[in-house]
This record gives C-alpha cells, structure tokens and sequence, in this order.
C-alpha cells in the first residue's frame, strides 16, 4: 500500500512539471518586431522569419488613449509605451496652449500583460528604459517642456528638467552616454547627461526641429518640418558636421550602415524616399505607397531588410533593402505609428 501511493505521488509530481504546448515561451518566434497602433490601442507581435503576425496584445481599453511609439528595454524582455490622450498623427499644433495628460504603459514582451501603467503630466511622444533598467525617461510636449525620469519599480518621478517649449522624442546614444531631444519651439538639440540628468548642452539646429532619431556611431539626426531638412548631429564634439534640404517634409529617418543610405518616411506624399552620399546627398531610389502614409521604418538582419508601418492603410512592409523590392505586406492594427525590434 505504502510503494502504491509513492508511485502515485511521484507520476502526479511528473505529470506537474511537464509544459503544455500552449507555454508561451516554449512558441514564441525567435525573430520579432512589436508595431503599436495607435487606434486600435494594440501592440502586434511580428514574426519576421514567417512575416506574419503573431500575436496582438490589448493595452488599453480607453477611447481617449492613443499610444504612440515603442522600445524594448535593453534585455528585449519588457516593452515601454507612450500613452497620451492626444492622437499624435493629427501633428503636434494640436497640443499648443493645451494641458492634454500622457502616459507611460509596460508591457512583458513575451506575454503581453501590463506591468507597469502610470500617468504623465502632458502628451508624450515616447518612453524608454535606462540602461539598466531602473528608470523610465519620457517627456511631456507642452510651452513648459520637461525631461520625466521614473524610478521603474515604484514609478515615482526622480527628476524633472526644463526643456524648451514644446519636446517630442526623447532618445539614447548608443554609447549610452547621453539622452537627445528636440524642441519643436526652439532652434537648438538638447543634450542630456545620463548619468548627472542634467543639461549637458544645447546644440544649434534648424528652426522649429521637430524631432531627433538615432543616426550612427555618435551622430543623430534632426528632422526639420519649417525648413524642410535634417541635421546630422556628432554627440562626441556637440557639432553639426552635414546637413540634407528636402523639397518635402520629413517625417521619421534612419540610417542604414550596411548601404550607407539614409531612408526617409515623405508621408504627405506617400512616399519612402533613399539618399546616398556620392558626393552630394542624391536620392537614388523611392517607394510610393499611394497616400498610405509611410511612418516608420526599421532595420533588421544586419540592414539587409527593412520593415515599414503605413498609418494610413494599418499595413506593415518588408522590403529587401539590397534589391530595393517590396517583399510582403500584412495587415496589422489601427493607425499603426512606431516599431521596434
């Protein structure tokens, strides 16, 4: 009777331990981007080796949320987005002598369940993690423009600093060194040390910027709505070392190291448009999407492909950045409007 009830025992003890097939770390893909969609209030999980979507988590059951881009911490295990009550692809004059609240919401990358989900004094366009995880740095879009910094567990505010009027994203050097932002009322790149959390300098940029986007090596760059251009910025010397005049508004850009190109989202044109430096800035090729309003673009697989969201149409792209050919477009959420991978 006594081995009859140990063998009982240790089958209900194995039977415990074994995963089901539904675990979902045992399933998810290896290769992923997360797309947040603005009017659908979701987060799609991208599978990028099947291009498919994978999953879509909810982040928000309010109709007066719009959130508005995305970035995985450091060890790709948690996602940060920004949560406004202010649709971003209305533009930011819509914010102008406004009190509109933002947000910041956290996400567990694998499961979609909502860590961490807080309020913002004013519409931010962005969230990211510090470097180690600790903290939370946002922004608030507003006359009296001001750097968050969150402590992560508690999401208490740790430090506040003024800013020029009117902030909008918010990013880190890659050196992790020092924090970017641009103020869309003010002529100059704000620079943020990290590690003091103060103002490291104020860097001369086109009139109005209206944002800042990782570049490469030390050099980010500058979009400039009122002129039209992009400022390629050094974080090491504090200079502007080349600049680009469009005949079109820029709206997200990214430089792709593999090519040595730089890609450009012309959404009033539906256009994703391709520089490359021979000398000159040239365009040398472009993709029309037909009014679809191509937002962001990513890199991915050493910079040999890249992944587009059209907001407009609720579309992702993958495209061959070698061939310059549309692979494959699917459908993903509502407003689709920032990626990470």
């Amino acid at each position: 009777m006594y081995k009859h009830f140990i063998w009982i025992f240790l089958f209900a003890i194995s039977v415990g331990c074994k995963k089901t097939p539904t675990d979902p770390v045992v399933n998810f893909p290896v290769h992923v981007a997360y797309v947040v969609s603005g009017g659908s209030r979701t987060v799609e999980v991208i599978d990028l080796d099947s291009m498919k979507v994978y999953n879509s988590f909810s982040i928000s059951s309010n109709a007066e949320r719009f959130p508005h881009h995305i970035y995985l911490s450091k060890d790709k295990k948690m996602l940060a987005v920004a949560n406004p009550a202010y649709d971003f692809s209305l533009g930011h004059s819509g914010l102008h002598g406004k009190q509109i609240p933002g947000g910041v919401i956290v996400l567990d990358a694998v499961t979609g369940k909502v860590l961490k989900d807080f309020e913002v004094p004013f519409a931010n366009h962005n969230a990211l993690f510090s470097s180690d995880g600790s903290e939370i740095w946002t922004t608030g879009l507003s006359h009296s423009g001001r750097a968050y910094i969150y402590d992560f567990n508690s999401t208490s505010l740790v430090k506040e600093i003024i800013l020029d009027a009117d902030p909008s994203e918010i990013i880190f050097s890659k050196n992790g060194t020092y924090a970017a932002v641009a103020s869309g009322e003010s002529t100059f790149l704000q620079v943020i040390d990290q590690n003091k959390k103060e103002i490291e300098k104020k860097i001369k940029v086109d009139l109005s910027p209206s944002n800042v986007w990782e570049g490469y090596g030390n050099i980010v760059l500058v979009s400039n709505s009122l002129k039209k251009s992009v400022n390629f910025v050094d974080l090491s010397t504090f200079q502007v070392t080349d600049f680009i005049d469009f005949d079109f508004v820029p709206g997200f850009l990214t430089y792709n190291e593999l090519t040595q190109e730089l890609w450009v989202c012309n959404g009033d044109e539906g256009k994703l448009r391709v520089f490359k430096q021979q000398p000159e800035w040239t365009e040398i090729n472009s993709f029309d999407f037909n009014g679809k309003d191509p937002h962001m673009v990513r890199f991915y697989d050493s910079d040999s492909k890249a992944l587009l969201v059209n907001q407009k149409s609720n579309t992702a792209v993958f495209i061959d950045v070698l061939e310059k050919q549309i692979i494959k477009e699917i459908m993903v959420g509502i407003k689709p409007n920032g990626i990470d991978l």
